[in-house]
C-alpha cells in the first residue's frame, strides 16, 4: 500500500560512547575519537559514510547484543516510519524504542538488507534502534526516519479494527479442537509433536511405564505416549518428575478424562517439538514443583487442554508453577488450558538476567481464582489473546525486563491489578487492545511498579509474524468455558 511522499529527517546518531551525524543523504560516523575519514576508534568501528542504499558503510558495534545506535533532535519531530539496512543478516533480535517515554514502538527478529517499520505517528527528540541479539557481528547499513504526508499515516498497529494492520488476525471459524497450533509455535515448520508416518503409539497407566517409554524410545522415530490412569510419585519408580529431555518430536496424551498426573510433573529440557495435551496434572510438590516446566534450549513446544491446580489453602510456596518457562525457550503455545487455584501461576523468565528472547502465545485459556503471574513475562514477546480472566487476587499481567506483550480481546473479571509491571529493575510494555474489564480493582504500588489502569492505554506496538483467528471480545466467556480443559476433544 502506498501512503505518498516521505519526508526524510536530519538526524544525530549515538551510539554509546561515539555520535555520527547525517546529512541529508547520508550517515557519517563522527565525534570523539573518530578519525577524519568517518572511522570510530571508540565503542564501534564505522567504514566511510553510512550512504542510503550502500550496504558497503556501516557501523559496527562492539559486541554482538546489548547494542544501541539512537538518532535525536534539538526539539521534538513527528515520525511514523523507519528503514533499516544491515550489511548481512546477523541481528536475530531489535527493538524500536521511543527513549523519551520508554514505550517500543516496534520489534522484530532480523533485519537484512531492507525492512520498512511503520508504526503510529509519535513526537519524540529521540529514537533508540536496540540491538538485542546478534549470531555475529551486526554491520547497521541505515537508520532512517521519516514522516509519512499526503497519503495518510501508516496502518495504525493499536487498532485491531484498522485493515491495513499488517498483523490484522484472519476471518474465519475458531476450530478450539485444531490439530496444529495457532501462535508461535506454528512457526519454524510447525509444532508436530509425536506424529508422523513413522511415529511409534505407546499407552500407559503408570509413571514406570512412562520413563521406560521415554528412556527407551527409538530417536530416530516420533514417539506418541497415551496416558491412561492415575500417575503418582509412588508408581513411577522413583524419579520426582518426567524429563522429556535431549529429545525430540514427542507427545504426551491423555485417553478421554483418565489421565490425571497426580504429585507430579513433566519438564521439557533441551528438546523440540513437544505436545502435551488433555492431562489433568495437580498437586506437584516434587522435582521442580512445576506442573510443566520447559528449560531451553528448546523450540516448538504446543500445552493444549490440560487441566492444571494447586491449591490457595497452603502456603504461597508450598508449589510453585502451573506452566514456567527459562532460558532459550522459543516458539511456544499455551492454549485452551483450565489454570486454577494458584498462588504462582506462570513465570517466563527465572530473573531479571534471564534475558533470552522468548516468544510465548496464550490464547483461549480460562485462568480461574488465581493469585499472581498470569503470566509473569521477562524480556521477549508475548501475545495474550481471547482469554477469559476470573478471580484475580494479586497481579494478572506483569510484563517486565523490556518485555512486549500484545494483550487483545480478553476478558477480565473479578480482578486486581490484572496489567502490571511490578517487581524488576526494569518495565516491561503491553500493546492492548479490544480488551474487557468487570469489576476491576487498580491499586497504585509506586516502590513496586507501574499499573495499567484504570485508563489502559498502549505502551507499545507488537507486529506479529503469523496469521490468527480472533473471537470477538463479547464472545470470549462463552467459547472458553465451553472448551477449556480436558476431555474436549478427541485426540
Amino acid at each position: 500500500m502506498q501512503y505518498g511522499k516521505s519526508i526524510r529527517l536530519s538526524v544525530l546518531t549515538t551510539a554509546l560512547a561515539f555520535s555520527a551525524v547525517a546529512q541529508a543523504n547520508n550517515l557519517a560516523i563522527t565525534g570523539p575519537g573518530a578519525g577524519a575519514d568517518g572511522s570510530s576508534k571508540a565503542s564501534g568501528v564505522s567504514y566511510g559514510d553510512v550512504k542510503d542504499a550502500n550496504l558497503q558503510s556501516y557501523w559496527q558495534p562492539s559486541s554482538n547484543s546489548g547494542q544501541r545506535v539512537s538518532v535525536k533532535w534539538s526539539s521534538a519531530i513527528s515520525a511514523n516510519q523507519v528503514i533499516l539496512r544491515e550489511q548481512g543478516s546477523n541481528v536475530t533480535s531489535w527493538r524500536l524504542v521511543n527513549n523519551d517515554n520508554g514505550a517500543v514502538l516496534a520489534t522484530g527478529t532480523s533485519i537484512g538488507s531492507n525492512r520498512t517499520v511503520n508504526f503510529s505517528t509519535v513526537s519524540a527528540k529521540k529514537l533508540n534502534l536496540e540491538i538485542l541479539t546478534a549470531s555475529g557481528a551486526p554491520r547497521i547499513a541505515e537508520f532512517e526516519v521519516y514522516l509519512n504526508t499526503d497519503g495518510g499515516n501508516p496502518p495504525d498497529p493499536t487498532d485491531p479494527t484498522d485493515p491495513t494492520d499488517p498483523t490484522d488476525p484472519e476471518p474465519g471459524p475458531i476450530t478450539s479442537c485444531a490439530a496444529s497450533p495457532q501462535g508461535y509455535a506454528s512457526l519454524n515448520g510447525g509444532t508436530t509433536g509425536g506424529s508422523g508416518s513413522n511415529a511409534v503409539t505407546v499407552t500407559v497407566s503408570t509413571g514406570a511405564q512412562i520413563v521406560s517409554a521415554l528412556q527407551n524410545r527409538d530417536l530416530n522415530r516420533p514417539l506418541t505416549i497415551r496416558v491412561n490412569g492415575t500417575i503418582t510419585p509412588g508408581n513411577s519408580g522413583g524419579v520426582s518428575k518426567f524429563d522429556i529431555k535431549d529429545m525430540d518430536n514427542v507427545s504426551v496424551i491423555g485417553v478421554g478424562n483418565n489421565a490425571l498426573f497426580d504429585g507430579i510433573g513433566i519438564k521439557i529440557f533441551r528438546a523440540n517439538n513437544v505436545i502435551i495435551r488433555n492431562l489433568k496434572l495437580r498437586y506437584v510438590n516434587t522435582g521442580d514443583k512445576d506442573a510443566i516446566t520447559i528449560e531451553g534450549p528448546a523450540r516448538n513446544i504446543w500445552i493444549d487442554h490440560n487441566e492444571i491446580f494447586n491449591s490457595l489453602d497452603v502456603g504461597k510456596d508450598f508449589y510453585d508453577e502451573l506452566i514456567s518457562g527459562k532460558k532459550d525457550v522459543d516458539n511456544v503455545t499455551i492454549s485452551y488450558n483450565y489454570l486454577h487455584d494458584s498462588w504462582k501461576t506462570s513465570l517466563w523468565g527465572s530473573s531479571d538476567s534471564d534475558n533470552y528472547n522468548r516468544r510465548i502465545t496464550f490464547h483461549h485459556n480460562y485462568w480461574h481464582k488465581v493469585n499472581s503471574r498470569l503470566p509473569l513475562f521477562r524480556f521477549g514477546q508475548g501475545h495474550i489473546y481471547n482469554n477469559y480472566y476470573n478471580d484475580i487476587q494479586d497481579t494478572g499481567i506483569n510484563s517486565r525486563m523490556g518485555a512486549v506483550i500484545r494483550i487483545e480481546n480478553n476478558v477480565f473479571e473479578n480482578a486486581k491489578n490484572p496489567i502490571v509491571s511490578f517487581y524488576s529493575s526494569g518495565y516491561g510494555y503491553w500493546d492492548t487492545r479490544g480488551n474487557s474489564f468487570s469489576n476491576i480493582t487498580w491499586q497504585e504500588y509506586p516502590s513496586d511498579g507501574i499499573i495499567a489502569g484504570p485508563n489502559v492505554q498502549p505502551t507499545a506496538v507488537l507486529n506479529l509474524p503469523y496469521s490468527f483467528n480472533l473471537l470477538a471480545t463479547n464472545q470470549v466467556k462463552a467459547h472458553v468455558l465451553a472448551n477449556a480443559g480436558v476431555n474436549k476433544c478427541s485426540f
